[in-house]
């Protein structure tokens, strides 16, 4: 039998280990050190207009800063000239609650907060709305994908930082909502249009759960405790495949 969990280490534990060289080196030495880090591995774009784009929808989403700090880091974005076309926030007429819209010379990004738009997640997560929430996509994930209420699909990929060559392996959630096309990412506090989450985390997916296959599974989860979701997530044909033919096949042995 395949070790998943060793199968999944080695795969992708080390995917974030770029982005933090790159942190070190641009906070205790300066941006051309890390760039020249960078371009030693072979990355040919830096992704700094996106990254800043992506760390602004993140602090909007929060409860812990002042509206005014807000908007200051949003106009902030203004000065990315080259990129950025217009920033904004509108009430949006569909779900009435605040939209924030950043127009770029690539496409529209246009997020709402998740926590507004349905309340009742905070009961399940209380820090959804504060730095509390990082870290725990694969959680946020699972339990958003089974109580949406409709039609969704769980899915695993990566997710840029700073440069080509630097990604964290990311899950999120895509859903049909008044007949457009959403990610809802619980890390992130938001659902965003599906066209803007792709362009704004260069996101790549490696691996799609429906929501349908999701709640069936649960029975098979209680039995592989020993697998964490995010090994779950990017293994799950062959570990549902596994389990159909054993299944005792995750159950450690008592000595």
């Amino acid at each position: 039998m395949k070790n998943y969990n060793e199968l999944f280490t080695y795969r992708f534990d080390k995917s974030q280990q770029i982005d933090e060289e790159f942190c070190k080196l641009y906070n205790r030495e300066s941006l051309k050190s890390a760039v020249s880090f960078l371009k030693k591995l072979g990355a040919t774009s830096l992704l700094m207009d996106d990254y800043h784009i992506k760390y602004r929808v993140s602090e909007w989403t929060k409860d812990t800063i002042s509206n005014r700090k807000k908007l200051k880091l949003l106009n902030e974005l203004k000065n990315l000239k080259k990129y950025i076309l217009d920033v904004n926030i509108k009430e949006n007429s569909e779900v009435n609650v605040p939209e924030l819209n950043i127009e770029t010379t690539l496409g529209t990004i246009k997020v709402i907060k998740l926590s507004e738009f349905f309340p009742t997640i905070k009961e399940a997560f209380p820090f959804i709305e504060n730095d509390g929430r990082f870290g725990k996509c694969y959680d946020f994930a699972n339990t958003i994908s089974l109580n949406l209420g409709i039609p969704n699909k769980l899915v695993t990929g990566y997710v840029y930082g700073y440069s080509d060559k630097s990604y964290f392996l990311h899950s999120w959630v895509e859903a049909n909502i008044k007949g457009k096309q959403y990610v809802i990412d619980g890390t992130l506090n938001a659902i965003i249009n599906k066209e803007g989450y792709y362009l704004m985390q260069h996101a790549k997916p490696i691996s799609t759960i429906t929501s349908k296959d999701l709640l069936l599974d649960q029975s098979y989860l209680e039995k592989i405790k020993s697998v964490p979701l995010e090994v779950y997530y990017v293994f799950r044909n062959e570990i549902i495949n596994d389990l159909n033919k054993n299944q005792k096949i995750f159950v450690k042995e008592k000595n």
